[in-house]
């Protein structure tokens, strides 16, 4: 598990994550939101709260190193370890994963779940070498065991719907960013005064904590302050910005990546009519981009209005 670090007030997302897991035993859990938002610094935070409460906690980072065979071979051998340990090995019998999930109360964190997923396609599509990952989360939200997964990345997997229902089992919790007064912390620790404008720059930066400290770490550099260099609605993209931003635009499908660029292109929420305008994109085309462009967090939606945020904007601009 990463060092928790810098950590800045998320107690509402906490709670909520709190009462999923502990109260309402939710089986599996995704928590996603845009690169740099803070999901994995949430999921250290909480996992270091409710550790007492299980038996096991185990935390993987997904990698293309990894097979889905040497993950689950790992965690039956750690699972089992404890059990038979009288027995000569040539007599231990291993059992299935969802059995030690049943015997054992475990929290297991998958971080970076997006690399089982392809690049280039719609949110969520699993590479070939990783559908057995979907028959394994499908067993964890339809059987009966007292554990829980908590899956954390850009991306979910497109079984898992963010639609409200009464179904505990299976929660979303997608992270926006910090409030004024936690993001102002962030910028208090990088040096900037609070100004009337600070309140502005957060809000520019939607109190993306990466985001925020990538822009700090700019204005600290430069020397100035922020109402010089960033007066009225300017923004500044730094080159490690620009970095994070390109490895999430590089995995969208083409055609998120026309919406996007249509989005792009407008300084107000627009609605899907005047999107259709465009005479390029059908209409089922384009309602399926909005919708996971959305669950990629990488537009806002009010209503029946869309709209990017001004550091996307400014970035795509710039391709």
């Amino acid at each position: 598990m990463p060092e928790l670090g810098d950590f800045y007030d998320r107690t509402s997302e906490h709670q909520t994550l709190t009462t999923w897991i502990l109260q309402q035993h939710s089986r599996l859990i995704t928590l996603t939101g845009i690169s740099g938002i803070g999901k994995t610094s949430l999921a250290v935070q909480l996992v270091q709260q409710i550790k007492d409460e299980f038996d096991y906690i185990i935390w993987r980072t997904i990698d293309a190193s990894h097979t889905f065979d040497e993950f689950q071979h790992e965690l039956i051998q750690l699972l089992s370890q404890s059990e038979n340990l009288d027995s000569p090995a040539t007599n231990q019998k291993r059992l299935p994963l969802i059995k030690y999930l049943q015997k054992h109360r475990c929290l297991i964190v998958l971080d970076d779940v997006q690399n089982l997923f392809c690049s280039g396609e719609l949110a969520g599509k699993y590479k070939p070498e990783s559908e057995e990952y979907r028959s394994l989360f499908k067993q964890i939200e339809k059987l009966s065991h007292q554990s829980c997964f908590l899956l954390i990345g850009w991306e979910q997997p497109r079984e898992v719907t963010q639609v409200k229902n009464q179904n505990t089992a299976i929660r979303t919790l997608q992270l926006k960013g910090l409030d004024t007064a936690a993001a102002g912390e962030i910028l208090k620790d990088y040096g900037l005064e609070a100004s009337e404008n600070t309140e502005a720059l957060i809000h520019r930066y939607e109190g993306n904590p990466l985001w925020l400290k990538s822009v700090a770490t700019l204005i600290q550099e430069l020397g100035g302050g922020a109402n010089q260099l960033l007066p009225d609605d300017t923004i500044l993209l730094p080159e490690d910005l620009k970095d994070v931003l390109q490895q999430q635009f590089d995995r969208l499908s083409e055609l998120e990546k026309q919406v996007i660029s249509l989005l792009a292109k407008e300084s107000q929420p627009v609605n899907r009519a005047k999107l259709l305008e465009n005479d390029i994109i059908p209409l089922s085309d384009l309602v399926n981009a909005l919708q996971y462009l959305s669950r990629r967090s990488l537009i806002e939606q009010q209503a029946n209005f869309y709209t990017l945020p001004p550091v996307l904007r400014q970035y795509i601009k710039g391709l």
